[in-house]
């Protein structure tokens, strides 16, 4: 099961009343996949972190519940479970679609949910 975070504020995407602009999912036992907007500059773990801790950003996953610029970037970064135990990171090979940065996060530059 996958749970997709969502940025709102005065940007590309994510004025109210839209879906939001998607920052990418976790899902339980992976490795966070993020979303890359290259039009935005949002293409590392840097660019996001940067992006998610500004003033006029309001984060919500896809029920619609609020959640802190530092929880968002605990999961992102997450490298294990609940219990301890290591997540599995998302692929392991870049793709015209997607890729790894030097960090090992894993974007996607097409939509998905």
């Amino acid at each position: 099961m996958s749970l997709p975070y969502y940025a709102f504020g005065p940007f590309p995407g994510g004025l109210p009343g839209g879906e939001g602009l998607h920052i990418g999912q976790s899902v339980a036992s992976q490795h966070f996949l993020f979303r890359a907007h290259p039009g935005q500059g949002l293409t590392t773990l840097a660019d996001w972190t940067a992006f998610i801790n500004r003033a006029d950003v309001t984060i919500r996953d896809e029920h619609g519940c609020e959640v802190s610029a530092h929880q968002i970037q605990e999961t992102m970064t997450a490298t294990t479970d609940r219990h301890g135990l290591p997540l599995r990171p998302r692929f392991r090979h870049s793709t015209d679609e997607r890729y790894l940065t030097s960090g090992g996060h894993a974007f996607s530059r097409r939509a998905f949910h």
